[in-house]
Parts: C-alpha cells; structure tokens; sequence
C-alpha cells in the first residue's frame, strides 16, 4: 500500500494528465455520432490557422487597430471560405451529376443494360479452358440468368436503403451542415479562446497540452499527406484503366475513385463500383475488363502501395499497420478505419513524450 503511494506521490502529474487525456477522449468517443462533426471542425480550423496567421503576417495595413486586425481576419477566412466553397461544390456537382446521371440511367435501363454485362462476363468466362466443362457452363449460364432477374431489384432497393440510412442520420448531417459556421468562429476567436483554456489549466499542465497539440497537430497532417499522396496514385491509375477501355466519365470516376482514398484499405471498393456502373451504364460489354482493372488496382493498393507510404508517412511499419487497420474496422467499422492509424500516432508520440518527461524530469 505504501509502494503505490509512493508511486503516485512521485508521479501524480504524470497520472492525472493520463488520466484527464482519457477521459476527454471517452467523452468524444461516448458522443461522437453528435461531436464528430465539430471534432473534424476543431481539426480543419487547427491546420487552417497557420495559412490565415501567414497572410496576416504578409498583409499588413498602415496604422493597424485592434477593429482593423479582427476585421483582416474575418476578411480572409470568408476568402478562404469562398475558394473552398468553389472548388468543393465544383468537385461535388461534377462527380455527383455525372453519377447521378449514370446511375439513373443504369436503374431505367436495367433491364436491357445489365443482361449486356452479364453475356460480356459470361462469354469472358467461357472462353477460359479451365471453365470449359459441360457442367460448369450450365451453372454459369444458370447463375447468369439468375442474377440478371435480381440485379435491377438490387439496385432498387440498396436506392432505397441509401435514402433510409441518409434519414437515420440526419442529426451528424445537420452537424456536418453547421461545421462551417462552427469553423469560422473558432477560427475568428482562436487566441482569445485558447487564452482562456490554458489559463483554466493548472500552471505545470499547459506545457505539455501544448505539446500534445502539436503532437495532435503532426499526426493529422501526415495522415492528410499519405492520403493525398494515395489519392494522386488511384486516380491516376483509374484514369489510365477508363481511357485504355474508352469508358466515358473518365475524369469524374478517376477523381471520386482518388477521393475514396480517405477511407483506409477499403478506399478503392466504391471508386470501383462507380467505374462499373458507369460502364454498365454506357458500354456493358466491356465491363469485365474494367472490373479486371479495378481489382489489379485494389490489391495493389492494398498490397503494395498503401502500407508503404502510410506506413511511412505515420511512422509505424507497414505489418503493424495492416493489423491496425483490421482492428479498427473489427471495433469502430468505418470510423475506425479513418482514425486508427492517427490515433495509433498520437498514443505512440504522447507515450515517447511522457516518458522523455519524466527521463527529464519536467513531468512528476
């Protein structure tokens, strides 16, 4: 009993800021179907800030009041605001119509659409030696026709589940719709409200939240670059396979497919269920090939390219990595893909840092 007060006498600092990391990020966890949208705010407004401190610095006016400071800011975030609007809404109204249209036009024609897939991958497997018995061209052929009759009533329906997931979401939607409001606030008040927040601190913590900040700040952006990085490589890689093929919509399906990139592992699956839509939509017959392509790209991906530039990006070797990976989609699904390999930086990074400290001696 006295050993473990003895430890915590020595290392209560060092316990109670654990101690407090973990319970802000159960809280943040506990309600992030309502926090998630202003985390990813606090986040966005976190990197935002050096670009808006830097043209500060380079915009400077005669004279300089404190109204005419707040005003320079408010200034450039609506600028910055206005060219993000632009270009994200440019992004969004081109992949989205085309899509749409695609989509549309495969669910109307479904009928007469699909069967011209399904006869162009069933010649392709015919015409494999290893398929050419009797028995397996009569299953092919069986389950061809079978999957012809239930395909349009698939589609349907994963429309009308899609509409029904968007409804059940509507409160993280709102929140997403309200972010860029949250985002300029933060931003125009960022040094009154940090000001505040150290101060609420005692005096030996501020240091090291201020270090876990930047901590934070290092792992977000690197996660950012790999992803960037990955984004470049599958949409290029996607472009290339739709013009070998001539399938239309090339640009648009290359920079959705690119896009997806930002969910870990599983990023290729929707850029390539897009591409066959679109080619089933356009030119059935050559659907095969370009689900072929989509699936050299996603083991590629998966195999080869991802683990290695995230891997080095996060600083974590690229077999850990894979298990991380695993581990948050076996736990948090989705979101969990997105945010284990960050969070598995910021632990790393928190921990080295925590332990120079009390090395140091700058943490008891």
């Amino acid at each position: 009993m006295s050993s473990v007060k003895q430890l915590f006498s020595k290392h209560w600092q060092l316990m109670v800021f654990v101690l407090g990391l973990i319970i802000v990020f159960w809280v943040i966890w506990a309600l992030r179907s309502v926090l998630l949208p202003f985390v990813l705010g606090f986040i966005l407004a976190y990197l935002m800030l050096p670009i808006i401190r830097w043209v500060e610095k380079h915009l400077i006016w005669a004279h300089e009041k404190p109204w005419v400071t707040q005003f320079k800011r408010i200034a450039i975030i609506l600028v910055i605001y206005l060219l993000a609007l632009i270009i994200i809404g440019l992004a969004i109204f081109y992949v989205i119509t085309v899509g749409g249209k695609a989509l549309s036009n495969l669910v109307q024609n479904a009928p007469q659409t699909i069967p011209g897939g399904l006869a162009a991958v069933t010649n392709w497997l015919k015409s494999l030696k290893i398929l050419s018995s009797p028995s397996i061209q009569a299953n092919i052929d069986s389950y061809t026709a079978k999957a012809g009759a239930a395909l349009p009533n698939l589609l349907s329906n994963f429309l009308t589940h899609g509409v029904k997931i968007i409804q059940s979401s509507i409160g993280m939607i709102l929140g997403f719709i309200i972010m860029p409001v949250f985002i300029f606030f933060i931003l125009k008040d960022w040094d009154k409200l940090r000001d505040k927040f150290y101060a609420g601190l005692p005096a030996w913590s501020r240091i090291h939240t201020k270090s876990f900040f930047t901590i934070l700040q290092v792992a977000v952006v690197r996660y950012l670059q790999g992803t960037v990085i990955l984004g470049l490589i599958v949409a290029v890689l996607t472009y290339v396979l739709l013009l070998i093929f001539k399938i239309n919509f090339a640009l648009p399906v290359a920079v959705f497919a690119g896009l997806m990139e930002v969910v870990p592992t599983i990023g290729p699956w929707p850029g390539g269920g897009l591409a066959v839509i679109v080619t089933l939509a356009t030119s059935p017959h050559k659907v095969i090939w370009v689900i072929i392509g989509f699936l050299l790209i996603q083991q590629l991906e998966i195999q080869l390219i991802a683990p290695k530039i995230r891997g080095s990006q996060m600083e974590i070797h690229p077999a850990f990595l894979l298990i991380l990976t695993v581990l948050g989609a076996y736990f948090a699904g989705i979101l969990g893909f997105i945010i284990v390999l960050p969070l598995a930086m910021v632990f790393i990074k928190t921990f080295k840092y925590l332990r120079d400290c009390v090395r140091d001696g700058t943490i008891s």
